[in-house]
Parts: structure tokens; C-alpha cells; sequence
């Protein structure tokens, strides 16, 4: 699989028929995960009608689809999020599938490779059909540029990523107690020999 494409369902917060018919995973409001019909494998090709994933106007071969069931009766312009926006959950629960995904299938995660419906035309050069998709996240006022708003996501994605770090979970033991009085001693000496009055 060369890369994930990031969508909403512009259905409700439950996930339907359609969307497990069109989508590999989908997020539903509470950030659970559920998979579609096809796994991902189906959309490696070459694609059979109806056996795999149909997610992106041709741009399916290769590409992981997901999405948010989310954006029912949203309006771009004046903006309304309608009855069903993104959920915080839904973000957080697409990052870290994204992260797992990338994991899985050794994706890089890039503008080219980690992106969302509205990017494809203008990042990858493929035609749409004009679908209004991934341009507003929860905390935004209104929609934003198609870039802008994959990068956001990316970051997320990259945060899920990064490593851990790693907290001790026995203390360490390299210096003594008897080691460290020691050296205290060492540094006070050092300390008074260097106050101390200078013969002429």
C-alpha cells in the first residue's frame, strides 16, 4: 500500500452500509474504529469492480481509505458543521489509526502519502468531482485551505509516532550515597583551598 486518504462519510456519527462498503476504516463519534468490508489488500490491484475499496476517483489503486462518520448536513459557505460534526475523539482516534496504518504497511507519512480527499487534486494532480471533504476540524471557525488542514492532521499522525520515552523503573544504581558524600567533601576542599588567603 503506498498511501492513506483521509475523507468524511458526510453521514451521520453511526457508521452505515455505505461506508464499510466504500472505506477500509471508519471513526464514528466516540473514536471507535470499525472496518469496512474490504481489508486493504483489495485496493493493491489490479482492482476488481465491486472487491475493493471504491474511496477516491482514480486514485484507489495502492491508497488506504478512511474516514470520519461524521459532516451530514454540513454547509460550506456560510460555514455549518450541521447536526454530526468531527469529534476531538474522532481526531484523535484517526491519528492514531493513521500512525498504526503507516506502521503496517511502511508508509512514509508525507504530503504525498498521508493526505486527506481534498489534497488529491491539488497535491497529487488528480481530477475530482469537486466533493467538499476534509477541510474543517473541530476547533476551526470555518473551513480551511486543503493543505493546511492535512497538515494538521499529519502532525497529529507524526505525533502518534514519535517514540515513547522510556521512564526508569528501578532507581539507578550507579552512584552510592557513600560516593556523593565523598565527592562533596572533595568539592568543599577544592572550594576552601581557593578562598583561602594567599602568603606573599
Amino acid at each position: 500500500m503506498k498511501r492513506i486518504i483521509i475523507h468524511w462519510s458526510a453521514g451521520g456519527h453511526t457508521v452505515s452500509a455505505l461506508d464499510r462498503q466504500h472505506y477500509h476504516y471508519i471513526v464514528d463519534d466516540d473514536g471507535d474504529v470499525h472496518a469496512g468490508i474490504h481489508p486493504p489488500e483489495a485496493n493493491r490491484g489490479p482492482l476488481v469492480s465491486g472487491r475493493y475499496a471504491a474511496h477516491t476517483l482514480n486514485c484507489n489503486t495502492g491508497s488506504i481509505g478512511v474516514a470520519f462518520a461524521a459532516m451530514a448536513g454540513a454547509v460550506e459557505r456560510p460555514f455549518s458543521a450541521g447536526r454530526y460534526p468531527i469529534t476531538p475523539a474522532q481526531v484523535d482516534a484517526m491519528a492514531a489509526l493513521c500512525a498504526e496504518l503507516c506502521r503496517q504497511y511502511n508508509i512514509p507519512v508525507s504530503r504525498k502519502t498521508v493526505l486527506t480527499h481534498a489534497e488529491v487534486q491539488p497535491t497529487l494532480g488528480i481530477t475530482q468531482r469537486g466533493k467538499w471533504d476534509v477541510t474543517w476540524l473541530p476547533g476551526m471557525s470555518g473551513p480551511g485551505a486543503p493543505v493546511a488542514v492535512g497538515d494538521m492532521l499529519r502532525a497529529r499522525v507524526l505525533a502518534e509516532l514519535a517514540p515513547v520515552p522510556q521512564v526508569p523503573t528501578a532507581p539507578d544504581e550507579g552512584t552510592t550515597l557513600e560516593d556523593l558524600v565523598a565527592d562533596v567533601a572533595a568539592l568543599k576542599a577544592r572550594v576552601a583551598a581557593l578562598e583561602a588567603p594567599k602568603e606573599a
